[in-house]
């Protein structure tokens, strides 16, 4: 089994290790099914041309839905910070006509996503219901909707709270901007080099987003989302 064995720090070591292809994201084992089956067919967790062609199924399902458009109903439904942990996902599945999408299950999703994480029955049991929401079919198409859920849920919900905290007299987006340098929700993400697995400090960096032929796609969509919820709440 591989082990974390190194982190690297700064910014221009992190970005080095992020667009060098010698540090690879961990594969996830191959599954018919189940949590196994999600992370093995996500752009996340893919190289080559199957990330790109995964990649560019999650990037043209979010072009569908602009940026201005979430910003404004976030600040529209935003009732209480209570509220507005599950409102991401919840507009997101609404924009890409997921309606029947529940935040509940892609909670769970979210907590078992990476392949270091133990996902267990009920993961299993919340991808699955995802795939019935998202139209039936277990295909890539599928598996990058769910992904983009996934990300709204953890991310983009994270970025709120955590921009929130910051006590500052600024608008809303300079305010998410600044947290997204200075306390982004994904602190660390994961690589394979030589065989070992390193973790590469996102916030140390201040590199939020990533960086590289896996930066997160919806990107402008998640700095959309949080600004009109942190507009609403202050």
């Amino acid at each position: 089994m591989q082990t974390t064995t190194t982190v690297i720090d700064g910014r221009t070591e992190v970005l080095a290790a992020l667009t060098d292809p010698d540090y690879a994201v961990p594969a996830p084992p191959d599954a018919a099914e189940g949590i196994g089956w999600l992370r093995a067919q996500v752009a996340r967790f893919s190289a080559g041309p199957e990330h790109h062609r995964r990649r560019a199924l999650a990037v043209a399902a979010l072009d569908r839905v602009p940026p201005a458009s979430l910003r404004a109903r976030a600040f529209r439904l935003t009732r209480s910070p209570d509220a507005a942990r599950v409102l991401p996902v919840r507009l997101l599945a609404d924009a890409l006509g997921l309606p029947g999408v529940r935040p509940e299950a892609v909670a769970v999703v979210a907590a078992a996503y990476h392949p270091h994480t133990d996902g267990g029955p009920a993961a299993d049991l919340a991808v699955a219901e995802l795939v019935r929401a998202c139209g039936g079919l277990a295909d890539e198409e599928t598996a990058a909707l769910i992904g983009l859920l996934v990300q709204a849920f953890a991310a983009t919900e994270g970025l709120v709270r955590n921009a929130l905290s910051r006590d500052r007299e600024e608008t809303a987006e300079r305010l998410v901007a600044e947290t997204v340098l200075a306390d982004p929700p994904v602190r660390r993400t994961r690589r394979v080099h030589a065989g070992a697995v390193v973790e590469l400090d996102l916030a140390g960096a201040g590199l939020g987003f990533g960086a590289g032929e896996h930066a997160c796609p919806g990107r402008e969509h998640a700095l959309a989302i949080a600004a009109g919820i942190v507009a609403a709440l202050r």
